[in-house]
């Protein structure tokens, strides 16, 4: 995924719950073209708490990162 190679190369890293997180957004928005913080609270996410979760374990930056992660994805 280009936008986590660009990510690393701009010093941000990932801890593996944070990479659990990215792994299922991404998988969402390649079966429909897109996630939105609703989708947070369905599975696979729920098994992690949801969009709690989400905010959780990515803090602050989830919604940046959703965003970006449509942005990137679907154009």
């Amino acid at each position: 995924m280009s936008w986590l190679t660009q990510q690393e190369q701009a010093g941000v890293h990932f801890t593996d719950t944070e990479r659990w997180w990215l792994d299922r957004m991404v998988s969402v928005i390649a079966s429909s073209a897109g996630i939105s913080p609703d989708d947070l609270d369905e599975a696979p996410f729920t098994e992690r708490g949801g969009i709690d979760g989400a905010l959780r374990d990515l803090g602050d930056r989830a919604a940046d990162i959703i965003d970006e992660l449509n942005k990137e994805l679907t154009a």
